[in-house]
C-alpha cells in the first residue's frame, strides 16, 4: 500500500514538473520573441535575453520596470509629444525663420564640411535651433558656478526655472533654497523639477525642506511623478539634465547637480572636477523649451507663452554660434549620440573627450577607433577615482581595442571627474549632461551645448591639457597586467552594459 502511494505521488510530481517545465519554455519563447520584435540594438537584445535566461521571474519584472520603453510604445504619448513640438515651433518662429542666415554665418567661419553637416543633422533629428546672439562663461569648478548662479538668482525679475537630476539637502542647497524663497516672496515665479530617483533621499527624508519652499510659493515637484503606482514603469527614464533659466535670458547647464559635493568634493572625494556653463542670449530659449516640455508633462500646465520666451529682437548679447541638442527616451533618432558620432568622425587633427563613465555603443566605439587609425590624436579621459564599480569595470573591456588603434587613455586621479566634454580640432566643442554610456545616450533626458567657436574651444583644450597633469596614462602594458579573474569580471559586467 505504501509503495503504491509513493509510486502515485512520484507519478504526479513527474507530471507536474513536466507542466512547470513546459510553462517555463513557453514563457521564455514568448518573451524572447517579444524582445526580438522590438528591433533593439543587437547587444541590448542579447543582454535582455541573458537576463531572462539567468533570472526567469525576476528578469520579467526587471524588463517591465527598466527595459521596455513605455514612452515609445504608448500612442497617446506619441501624440502628446507631437503636440508639444508644435507649440515650440510656434513660440520660436522668429528664430526659426533666421536659421538659413545663421547657418550661412557659421559656414563663413571656415569649418569642415562634416561639421557643417552636423548642423543640419541636429536640426533635422531633434529640431535643434542654431542661434548666434550669445555669450558664454565656462566654469571648471563648482565654486565658480554656484557663486555666479546665486548672484543671477538674486537678480531675477520675472521667473526662475530649474531642473536637476540630483538636489541634495545640505548647506549649499539651503542657501539656494533661501534665495528661491526670497524671490518667490518678491513675486518672482519660481518653478523647480527634480528627478525623484536622483533626489530620492531629499524627496522622501527631507520633506520639511521641500514643504518650506512650497509654502513660500516655490513650485518644486518631482519629475513625472515616476514613483507613483500608476507610473512606476517610467522609473527607468531619468531626468539627467541640469538646467536653470532666469528671465528667459540667462541659462545654466552642464555636469553639476545641486549639492555641496560639486563645490568641495563632499565627504567622499578630495575634489570634484566638473564643467558647467552660463549662457547669455538667444540659446537660452532652447533650454527654456526643454524645461517647458518637462513641466507640462509633469504638471499639465503650459508655459508656451511669450512672457516665458522673450525674443528681445533688438538686444545684442554677443556673436557666439550655439546649438543646444536635447535627447529623450522617446527620441527616434538618438540626436545626442548622432552629434557626438559626427564630431568624432569630423576630427582631422585631434579630438579630446572627458567622461566619468565610458560604456559607448558600437557606433561611437567604432568611430573612435577609425579616426585614431587614420592618424588623428584621440585622447580619452575618464575618472580614476571610482564612485560606481560596475561601469568602471566595464570600461576596461573597451580599452584594448582603443589602445591598439592608437587612442591615448587617461585616468584623472586628483578627485572625481564628472565633466562631459568633447573638443575637436580647436574649433568646435560640446559641453553637456551626457555621459558617454548607453544609458545616457538612449534612456535618459539629456542636453548638450555645441559651440562653434575657436576661442571657446581652445580655452577648453587648454583646461583639458591642464587636467592631464593630474592624470595617469593607461597603457597597453597596464592592460596586460590585469589578471585573468579581473578580466573575467570585467567581461561579465560588460555583457550587461546595454542595461547599465
Amino acid at each position: 500500500m505504501v509503495k503504491f502511494a509513493m509510486h502515485t505521488l512520484i507519478s504526479i510530481l513527474e507530471q507536474f514538473s513536466g507542466i512547470v517545465l513546459l510553462i517555463i519554455y513557453v514563457y521564455l519563447a514568448v518573451v524572447m520573441i517579444f524582445i526580438i520584435m522590438e528591433n533593439r540594438d543587437t547587444s541590448s537584445t542579447l543582454a535582455w535575453i541573458l537576463v531572462f535566461l539567468l533570472f526567469p521571474i525576476v528578469g520579467f519584472f526587471m524588463y517591465v520596470f527598466f527595459g521596455r520603453n513605455w514612452k515609445v510604445h504608448n500612442p497617446k504619448k506619441k501624440g502628446r509629444i507631437k503636440e508639444l513640438r508644435m507649440k515650440t515651433e510656434s513660440i520660436l518662429s522668429v528664430i526659426r525663420e533666421k536659421q538659413h542666415e545663421h547657418f550661412q554665418s557659421v559656414k563663413e567661419c571656415g569649418f569642415s564640411a562634416d561639421i557643417e553637416r552636423m548642423l543640419h543633422i541636429s536640426q533635422n533629428n531633434s529640431d535643434a535651433l542654431l542661434t548666434t546672439n550669445n555669450t558664454v562663461m565656462i566654469f571648471q569648478t563648482g565654486q565658480e558656478k554656484f557663486e555666479a548662479l546665486k548672484s543671477d538668482l538674486r537678480n531675477a525679475k520675472k521667473f526662475i526655472h530649474m531642473e536637476y537630476f540630483i538636489w541634495r539637502k545640505d548647506p549649499l542647497t539651503q542657501e539656494i533654497s533661501d534665495i528661491l524663497v526670497m524671490k518667490a516672496q518678491e513675486g518672482v515665479e519660481v518653478r523647480v523639477i527634480f528627478d525623484p530617483i536622483g533626489s530620492f533621499f531629499t524627496h522622501f527624508f527631507h520633506y520639511r525642506y521641500i514643504r518650506h519652499m512650497r509654502k513660500a510659493g516655490v513650485r518644486i515637484v518631482p519629475f513625472y511623478n515616476t514613483l507613483s503606482p500608476l507610473k512606476i514603469t517610467t522609473v527607468n527614464y531619468l531626468l539627467h539634465r541640469k538646467i536653470v533659466v532666469i528671465d528667459g535670458v540667462i541659462g545654466y547647464t552642464g555636469g553639476m547637480n545641486m549639492g555641496q559635493e560639486y563645490v568641495t568634493g563632499g565627504n567622499t572625494y578630495t575634489t570634484w572636477r566638473d564643467t558647467h556653463m552660463r549662457i547669455h542670449g538667444e540659446a537660452v530659449l532652447s533650454l527654456q523649451t526643454a524645461f517647458a516640455i518637462n513641466w507640462e508633462e509633469t504638471q499639465q500646465e503650459s508655459l508656451f507663452e511669450e512672457k516665458y520666451f522673450p525674443l528681445h529682437v533688438d538686444a545684442i548679447y554677443g556673436d557666439l554660434p550655439i546649438q543646444i541638442i536635447s535627447s529623450e527616451p522617446h527620441s527616434y533618432w538618438q540626436p545626442i549620440k548622432q552629434s557626438l558620432f559626427i564630431m568624432i568622425l569630423a576630427a582631422q587633427d585631434h579630438v579630446y573627450i572627458q567622461t566619468p563613465y565610458f560604456i559607448p555603443d558600437e557606433n561611437l566605439f567604432e568611430a573612435m577607433k577609425i579616426v585614431a587609425l587614420s592618424g588623428v590624436d584621440v585622447r580619452l579621459m575618464i575618472t580614476g577615482v571610482v564612485d560606481k564599480n560596475i561601469p568602471y569595470w566595464a570600461a576596461f573591456t573597451y580599452f584594448e581595442d582603443l589602445l591598439l588603434a592608437g587612442v591615448k587613455i587617461y585616468h584623472y586621479n586628483a578627485g572625481f571627474l564628472h565633466a562631459k566634454t568633447i573638443m575637436v580640432d580647436s574649433c568646435i566643442c560640446s559641453i553637456g549632461t551626457t555621459n558617454m554610456d548607453i544609458r545616457s545616450l538612449r534612456l535618459s533626458y539629456e542636453n548638450n551645448v555645441v559651440i562653434f567657436d575657436r576661442g571657446v574651444t581652445q580655452k577648453m583644450e587648454r583646461d583639458f591639457k591642464s587636467d592631464l597633469l593630474s592624470c595617469s596614462r593607461f597603457t597597453f602594458g597596464d592592460h596586460r597586467k590585469k589578471n585573468f579573474f579581473v578580466r573575467l569580471r570585467n567581461s561579465i559586467v560588460r555583457l550587461l552594459s546595454p542595461l547599465l
